[in-house]
């Protein structure tokens, strides 16, 4: 069986947090390096923090043995992050907007090569 049998095999849950997780990493890329307080930037970071959003609270149906695990409190970092964020920006602090969407996007990074360990649910079923 291939991994993407394996993975087709996953629940819903795990594939709508999966694929939602996977935009936001190319739309993030995007957002990054493209100039930033263009209306495109701002479309565009606000897509993506919706999608950060969605990733980080879909963490929560999605558990191990049932029960939150450590990763979880990822989710919650970026939860915080992404209000901060908005709330930087509101107040015209670009550099704390800056430093937390920057610190949003490296969590991501993070929290996806921790679920690449063979323990993890998408390690398992990429991996075996």
């Amino acid at each position: 069986m291939t991994a993407m049998q394996t993975i087709g095999q996953a629940p819903f849950a795990v594939l709508l947090h999966l694929a939602a997780a996977i935009l936001a990493l190319v739309i993030g890329a995007v957002v990054v390096s493209r100039r930033k307080g263009t209306t495109r930037h701002r479309w565009l970071g606000r897509l993506w923090a919706g999608l950060m959003l969605f990733v980080a609270v879909g963490s929560f149906w999605i558990q191990m043995s049932g029960r939150f695990s450590w990763i979880h409190v990822l989710s919650v970092l970026t939860i915080a992050s992404l209000v901060y964020a908005v709330w930087s920006i509101r107040r015209g602090n670009m550099r704390a907007h800056q430093a937390a969407m920057l610190s949003s996007y490296a969590g991501l990074f993070i929290a996806g090569a921790f679920t690449l360990l063979p323990n993890r649910l998408l390690g398992h079923l990429l991996f075996g």
